[in-house]
């Protein structure tokens, strides 16, 4: 018997901007990738499997007996002041000078993204993010109905001619983007950085339309070679700061910070109150712990060679089995690569192949895009997936793209032999 339709009788009462959810394409892939017999490049997760799982018991072990009570008691909406004072430490090393009183803990780096989106964007604002963005910041952003404009990338990050014109053109319609949001470092999902020439043209521009910057930095202490490049909060303290302890300890933890100017943070607290009151006492003292007394740089360092292992298996296998037609980034650190196929292929219509027939996950470009763009792209993690895997799933989607080549070949030949 077939399951009886469910209709929604509520649809009446939910708000406007409801309609505007939707579900991340990334979420909702995890069951299918998490499939033992489905290689999946689909996820951004870091491997916590290199982490010391007796050294995070040591640390909680230790929050525990000496802090218990307090531990497992409400914190400020703030953030623990020992942590907060950590990442005050964390930051000085990349250049940046923070008082701790300008900071706030978050559940992770999206409930920044989210609370930056609930104090700034009114419905029909106009924002700027780089295309491919984050699809967790366009989740977030959209929930607060803005309007979303792109900047394209390349090699070298946003590039700064588009993104004038796209200021330029709201200038003339006396229109004005409430802040421009960035992943300048190791690009998710493009895998590209922001070059040092790049970020100076993009402070000078914005401070001649009073632009607001938003820098999310996830991924800046994963770098495998290269220069460090400063973040434009180092060159610039009006900027709003975002990171994470996801990728540098473990995103089970649920811990980010934000960073900026104190009236900004005076409203961001205000939003943190009304979303939670304050994020896990417990988790945040652990991590403190951790980050103060055990040898988290080295964890670091071997992550660091491992992913830069499984992003060189992966940029060997795409020589090896990707058609020509096919181009990818070459990442200098982080978690991903960005694949760009023939205009003809889709890749969200691959997937269901991909998936089904030849058992490998990856995440369609189309989820990166506010404006419908890459159909034809496909952001690939090569962090999590061991090295055989990396090699044997790139094969596998690489014959794959070749079959999807051929066919569109023999159609359009044929095509044309008629049309003769």
């Amino acid at each position: 018997m077939a399951p009886e339709i469910q209709f929604d009788k509520w649809t009446n009462l939910y708000a406007s901007r409801a309609k505007a959810l939707k579900p991340s394409a990334i979420r909702d892939l995890f069951i299918v990738a998490s499939r033992p017999d489905i290689i999946s490049f689909a996820g951004g997760m870091p491997d916590t499997r290199s982490l010391s799982m007796e050294m995070v018991a040591k640390a909680t072990r230790k929050v525990l007996l000496n802090e218990g009570a307090a531990a497992l008691q409400y914190s400020s909406s703030e953030g623990h002041p020992g942590l907060r004072e950590h990442i005050v430490r964390l930051m000085a090393e990349d250049g940046m000078s923070a008082d701790a009183e300008n900071i706030i803990v978050t559940d992770g780096g999206q409930q920044a993204l989210d609370f930056a989106g609930k104090i700034f964007i009114d419905p029909q604002d106009y924002i700027i993010v780089e295309g491919p963005s984050y699809v967790g910041a366009l989740q977030a952003f959209s929930s607060y109905q803005a309007k979303i404009l792109t900047a394209p990338l390349d090699e070298d990050g946003l590039q700064i001619e588009p993104l004038t014109q796209i200021l330029n053109d709201l200038k003339k319609q006396n229109k004005k983007a409430k802040f421009l949001y960035l992943v300048p470092s190791f690009h998710n999902p493009a895998g590209v950085t922001l070059s040092l020439e790049r970020r100076k043209a993009l402070l000078e521009l914005a401070k001649e339309h009073s632009l607001l910057i938003i820098e999310d930095n996830p991924y800046s202490r994963l770098r495998f070679e290269g220069e460090k490049v400063p973040t434009l909060r180092s060159m610039d303290d009006t900027i709003i700061y975002m990171s994470t302890f996801s990728k540098i300890f473990a995103p089970g933890v649920r811990l980010g910070w934000i960073n900026a100017p104190k009236p900004i943070i005076e409203k961001l607290n205000l939003a943190k109150q009304a979303a939670n009151l304050c994020s896990s006492s417990f988790a945040q003292r652990v991590v403190e712990e951790y980050f103060s007394n055990y040898p988290w740089r080295s964890h670091l360092n071997k992550q660091i060679a491992l992913y830069k292992e499984r992003r060189d298996v992966m940029l060997q296998s795409l020589e090896e089995f990707f058609p020509s037609e096919a181009k990818w980034t070459k990442p200098m650190g982080g978690l991903f690569l960005w694949v760009t196929l023939p205009e003809f292929i889709n890749t969200s219509e691959m997937l269901a192949e991909a998936v089904n027939e030849a058992k490998v996950a990856y995440i369609s470009g189309e989820a990166f895009f506010a404006d419908g763009n890459g159909k034809n792209c496909m952001r690939l993690n090569f962090s999590y997936p061991g090295k055989e895997q990396i090699a044997e799933g790139i094969k596998r989607l690489g014959k794959l793209i070749e079959s999807k080549i051929v066919l569109y070949k023999t159609f359009t030949k044929k095509l044309h032999l008629n049309n003769d």
